[in-house]
């Protein structure tokens, strides 16, 4: 499994603010069939219309957050640490990568005021533009979900990338064991690429078995207005690894379709028995 290099803006990263609406962006429920939601990411504002609209109790909710990346809330808006590409916490381990984050957010309550930039000029590499918050409260996610201990889930991805084979493990074995009439709601920070190959990797667990792949992922692009067959711009950095993610869940649709529900086998069971190489 090829792996970005780090951005070469890693080692500073900008601080950004995510998202201060009061309604979940890129929002889309499922339905009774697949009983998931997803939506980008957040804020504590938007986290309330996200269970508004599920009307879900909050002892059946999940909340799988699927972002590698150092994000958190400022005042209640959701904040992140944007590098290039988003790659700032490329090649970090999951658990570097929350320890970062546990770092930063560190740093944060112990700031009085707070510089926020702004992705588009992270992007375009354009002079960086600054607005200054007071800080009040600055919260990880899982503490401001606030929801019953084990019903949030960090499955870190580098954005832009297939999952690790770890991950996606992970991902079979959680599945497995959730009780039932439970909700699922995924997110990554703008709710497209991540959030969609989540979300198409539970509905080829639960139907892979009756429909085609392209059925499958056709469902999500009229859900969502994404689609992952689409191929990226040759000179585009993420290029390689959307085409990765694109055999990538070529793969897991075959062992969906072998293995129902993600049993009997495992996925690294399975990717053994059929040679291909684990990453």
């Amino acid at each position: 499994m090829p792996i970005p290099s780090a951005a070469p803006d890693a080692s500073y990263a900008q601080l950004v603010l995510d998202d201060e609406g009061t309604q979940a962006r890129r929002f889309r429920s499922l339905g009774v069939e697949l009983t998931c939601s997803g939506s980008a990411q957040f804020s504590e504002a938007g986290w309330k219309d996200v269970q508004k609209r599920l009307g879900v109790p909050r002892k059946r909710l999940y909340v799988i957050d699927l972002r590698q990346e150092s994000h958190g809330f400022l005042n209640g808006a959701a904040i992140s640490w944007y590098a290039q590409t988003n790659w700032g916490g490329a090649g970090l381990s999951d658990e570097q990568a929350l320890m970062l984050e546990a770092l930063r957010l560190t740093i944060l309550e112990h700031s009085e005021r707070i510089q926020l930039g702004r992705v588009e000029d992270v992007k375009r590499g354009t002079p960086r533009l600054f607005t200054e918050w007071p800080r009040h409260t600055v919260v990880s996610e899982e503490r401001l979900l606030d929801l019953p201990k084990g019903h949030y889930i960090r499955l870190p991805v580098t954005d832009h990338t297939r999952p690790s084979d770890a991950a996606v493990e992970r991902f079979i074995r959680l599945i497995r064991e959730l009780p039932p009439q439970v909700h699922l709601h995924f997110h990554c920070r703008g709710g497209k690429g991540r959030t969609s190959t989540f979300l198409a990797l539970y509905d080829m667990l639960r139907h892979a078995d009756r429909l085609s792949y392209d059925a499958l992922l056709e469902r999500q692009r009229q859900w969502n207005d994404y689609d992952l067959r689409k191929t990226a711009d040759p000179a585009s950095p993420k290029a390689p690894f959307i085409q990765e993610r694109t055999q990538f869940l070529e793969n897991f649709y075959r062992y969906a379709r072998d293995n129902p529900g993600g049993a009997p086998a495992s996925w690294l069971q399975w990717l053994t028995s059929q040679g291909h190489p684990k990453g």
